[in-house]
């Protein structure tokens, strides 16, 4: 995912191809909910589903280290939002 200031773009095949693009100004909400974990993944890093809702719904998953960046994000858009 990546956010230039204006928009929002989520990207795949390991940022080779856009998926979709969004203005920040359509920021609606976002939902961060724990994922379970399999006893084989308890040693590993917990992760977190994201959905983030802007015209259209972006999905993903991110690693608690990503949560601080998350958080940024979030603030900022809801920023843009609020200004429109």
């Amino acid at each position: 995912m990546l956010f230039d200031g204006a928009s929002v773009a989520k990207f795949r095949h390991d940022g080779k191809e856009e998926s979709a693009r969004n203005p920040g100004s359509t920021f609606r909400e976002v939902r961060v909910s724990r994922r379970k974990q399999k006893k084989k993944e308890r040693d590993q890093e917990q992760r977190y589903d994201v959905l983030l809702a802007c015209s259209t719904i972006f999905s993903l998953t991110i690693p608690e280290s990503e949560r601080p960046k998350l958080h940024e994000l979030i603030v900022e858009l809801e920023r843009i939002a609020a200004r429109s």
